[in-house]
């Protein structure tokens, strides 16, 4: 006889299994734990370099060169 098993557990379950067997995710979990200010800060200076014109893109590296200065 079977019994029967929610299928919103089963799902839980393997999510869980996955996302800790998962080498790149466990990875970026890591960096963020370790310095979730300065990953935030790369993700979106990875996607503004993809968004912005060469100029733009080197003047925003500057603002936050002297702002990282100035602090």
């Amino acid at each position: 006889m079977t019994k029967y098993v929610d299928p919103k557990l089963v799902a839980k379950a393997l999510a869980r299994v996955t996302k800790s067997s998962n080498f790149h995710y466990s990875k970026a979990v890591e960096k963020i734990k370790k310095n979730r200010k300065q990953y935030y800060q790369n993700k979106e200076t990875k996607t503004l370099q993809k968004s912005l014109s060469k100029d733009r893109f080197n003047t925003y590296l500057e603002e936050l060169y002297k702002a990282d200065v100035d602090n």
